[in-house]
C-alpha cells in the first residue's frame, strides 16, 4: 500500500482492533476497557462502534482505528495502516 492510499474508517472496525489490547464490557451504545496507554484503575477507555472512534477520558488520548495502532504499536501513520491492511 502506498503513501498516496489510506484507509477510510468505515473499511476498518475499530472494536476488532481494540478487542485485541483491551477487555471491552457493552456501556450503553458505547463499549468501555481499561485504558491500555496510562495505568488505568477505572474503565476510562470509550469505543464508539456507531462513530468508530476512541477516547480516554483519563489520560485523553482518542481518534479512529488508525490512531489507536499508531499509539498502541508505536508506529507511524503509514505503518499503521500498513499493519491494519495485513501487509505489514
Amino acid at each position: 500500500m502506498s503513501a498516496s492510499h489510506s484507509l477510510s474508517p468505515v473499511q476498518v472496525d475499530l472494536v476488532r482492533i481494540v478487542s485485541k489490547y483491551v477487555l471491552l464490557e457493552e456501556s450503553r451504545r458505547n463499549l468501555k476497557g481499561r485504558c491500555p496507554f496510562h495505568k488505568d484503575q477505572a474503565t476510562s477507555l470509550m469505543v464508539s462502534p456507531e462513530k468508530n472512534i476512541f477516547q480516554c477520558f483519563g489520560c485523553g488520548k482518542g481518534g479512529g482505528p488508525v490512531e489507536f495502532v499508531m499509539a498502541i504499536e508505536h508506529k507511524t501513520r503509514e505503518e499503521a495502516i500498513q499493519m491494519i491492511a495485513g501487509t505489514n
